[in-house]
């Protein structure tokens, strides 16, 4: 997976500078979103993994399928990368790109992982009391592990605060074998 992350840095930072320079972040951003979410589509799976079309046809057929739908440029984008062969790129590209527009608008995009599904209330509590720690802009997904068992844990950029159930049972497990 981290094989995908660095390939997928250059055409990310490429992409970034484009935006950047024609001020349409959330454009890319809105734009790739689409297309990605496309692309967990299972018959857009079946096209992309095809053998019997080429990587024109592939590239040429899946952009296709958003005419009208995103920029000309976003488009161009992806049928280049589509015809190299690299379409499996796109998640991570997106990702990469995310996180390159989260750092020039002083943002933190942030993954809050629990045991259960948490309320808008809980979200927003957990955003400002990031926000003052760190003051950035807080953008906020939630996820769920039933293995948590109980409590949260947070990540963004490197750092983890775990505040889970299951991180306190293994910090008192390895205090008892001491």
């Amino acid at each position: 997976m981290s094989e995908l992350l660095t390939q997928s840095r250059p055409y990310a930072e490429a992409i970034f500078e484009i935006a950047k320079d024609e001020q349409s972040l959330d454009l890319w951003v809105d734009d790739l979103s689409k297309v990605v979410a496309a692309m967990q589509e299972e018959t857009v799976r079946i096209l992309i993994n095809s053998p019997d079309l080429s990587q024109r046809n592939k590239a040429e057929i899946f952009v296709s399928l958003f005419q009208d739908e995103i920029s000309k440029k976003v488009s161009n984008f992806v049928l280049v990368i589509g015809q190299a062969n690299r379409l499996r790129l796109l998640e991570k590209v997106l990702e990469n790109f995310k996180n390159l527009v989260a750092i020039e608008k002083n943002q933190k995009n942030v993954t809050v992982t629990s045991s259960y599904s948490l309320d808008q209330d809980q979200i927003e509590r957990i955003k400002d009391a990031l926000q003052k720690r760190t003051g950035s802009e807080i953008n906020v997904s939630a996820e769920i592990d039933k293995s948590l068992i109980g409590g949260i844990k947070i990540s963004y950029e490197d750092q983890v605060i775990d505040l889970s159930l299951k991180n306190k049972l293994e910090a008192l497990k390895a205090q008892l074998r001491n």
